[in-house]
């Protein structure tokens, strides 16, 4: 039997600090190495902005992400990323990618988790884990968009091994555990059930955790009864909003989005790289 090549993976690491000077975030300390690069453009207003950039060009099975994200106290950071992320596709007996983050939100502080979606080819395979500590003074935006296949180029997938996992703890109590396990052989047929995705390629989840998170509800769920939003919904409970919906790709996935956002960040001007 032919023993598989051992090939070449990518290993990266950022870490990020921001706080609060003279009234503005600004970047207090940077660390960052490997396929990891951070981007700041300059924005307007108060609010500080990281684009991350994976200079690896996409994620393949064996490679090694981790992230770490401070915010101080009162101040405003929003994270976003240069373009969809790309999953490739992993030999059979190769190791799944890792990707993790932590993120600190000190009191007054808020913290705005918003990149591109992730895009999985088909035979991908992705562990990837997010950890949030907070205050229940702080505030915390999360969005993840899924794109399961490229239907644009026919891609069916069939085979994938995706767990990808939201931690997020309030002043040390867990407040959220979000958990998905897609790991199938037959993922077309398993995303085309009704009680699944009912046959649609992209999934999105926004999670919204403030003080003043459930009295959004009612505007919210006002925002989802158009067109646009078809096939979102939200719910909130314990001082948190959560969102989930269905579409049939990744495009008409992310008009959904920009349309919720402006809800759930009090009309605040959208992050650099998603204004087009």
């Amino acid at each position: 039997m032919m023993e598989l090549a051992t090939l070449q993976r990518s290993e990266g690491r950022f870490d990020l600090n921001a706080r609060l000077r003279d009234g503005r975030t600004v970047l207090g300390d940077l660390k960052q190495q490997g396929c990891c690069r951070l981007l700041f453009p300059r924005v307007a207003g108060s609010v500080f902005e990281a684009v991350t950039v994976n200079t690896s060009g996409g994620i393949a099975s064996g490679d090694t992400i981790e992230g770490r994200v401070v915010c101080e106290t009162a101040a405003e950071l929003v994270v976003t990323s240069q373009a969809a992320e790309r999953i490739y596709r992993a030999r059979p007996h190769d190791r799944p990618a890792e990707m993790g983050v932590t993120c600190h939100i000190a009191p007054q502080a808020r913290l705005e988790w918003l990149p591109h979606g992730t895009i999985f080819f088909d035979g991908s395979r992705l562990h990837r884990h997010m950890h949030v500590e907070m205050t229940a003074s702080s505030t915390f935006l999360f969005l993840e968009g899924r794109i399961f296949g490229r239907r644009g180029s026919g891609e069916q997938l069939s085979r994938l091994g995706v767990r990808d996992r939201l931690s997020i703890r309030r002043d040390g109590r867990l407040l959220l555990e979000d958990m998905l396990r897609l790991e199938s052989t037959d993922v077309s047929t398993l995303l085309a059930q009704p009680a699944v995705a009912d046959g649609k390629g992209a999934v999105a989840t926004l999670v919204f955790v403030a003080p003043h998170a459930m009295d959004m509800l009612p505007a919210l769920r006002e925002r989802l009864g158009t067109r646009e939003c078809a096939g979102f919904a939200a719910s909130a409970w314990n001082g948190m909003l959560v969102v989930r919906g269905l579409a049939q790709g990744g495009w008409p996935m992310e008009v959904a989005v920009r349309h919720i956002l402006p809800v759930l960040r009090q009309e605040r001007p959208m992050p650099s790289t998603w204004r087009s």
